[in-house]
């Protein structure tokens, strides 16, 4: 779901409250051992999936920002006004779309902390969340295919904030189908 207009935003901003609704439903739907329960010792549980997308989440976040605050305010930009993103970080963001075609080793960097609870786990999806939500208010009327940056994991990696928003969406809509096969697999969904 990455933006083209700035006209997509607000759908953005509406998906991205329904995936906060939709984390807290599955690793709330059972009790403690079900949100820890893992498939197998290479898989993760319910809170593990949630704590990588807050682990990887916030540098994205900080990259965001910071590439916003160092743009130039190019003027305002029109609604029917259309976006031109990387080809390379379009690919990116769709390779992470659900369900997942081709599954990666995570960097060590982007992995959760075994000792992560379910509430922790929440709090911190919901406050980058929040600041998810944040950023696509203040970057409401930019140009979000013109201001790029180097991903906090892939330096070569140019994305422009459209995509890297993007990204975000469909790293954790990715993650929601995963948490959703964990279901499955425990016998819970």
């Amino acid at each position: 779901m990455i933006p083209y207009r700035s006209s997509d935003l607000s759908e953005i901003s509406t998906h991205v409250r329904q995936q906060v609704s939709e984390i807290e439903h599955l690793l709330r739907e059972g009790d403690m051992e079900h949100a820890t329960w893992q498939p197998d010792e290479t898989s993760w549980s319910l809170v593990g999936h949630v704590a990588h997308m807050a682990v990887v989440n916030e540098p994205y976040l900080d990259a965001i920002e910071a590439a916003l605050d160092q743009a130039p305010n190019s003027g305002s930009v029109g609604s029917s006004d259309r976006w031109k993103h990387p080809a390379v970080s379009i690919w990116f963001v769709r390779q992470n779309e659900p369900p997942p075609r081709l599954r990666i080793r995570t960097f060590k960097a982007m992995n959760p902390d075994p000792g992560t609870t379910p509430e922790q786990a929440l709090s911190d999806i919901g406050r980058t969340h929040e600041r998810l939500l944040a950023v696509i208010e203040s970057a409401r009327g930019r140009d979000l295919g013109r201001i790029r940056f180097g991903s906090p994991f892939l330096p070569l990696l140019r994305l422009s904030v459209g995509t890297a928003i993007g990204l975000i969406v469909a790293h954790t809509d990715r993650h929601i189908w995963l948490m959703r096969e964990v279901n499955q697999r425990r016998g819970g969904g």
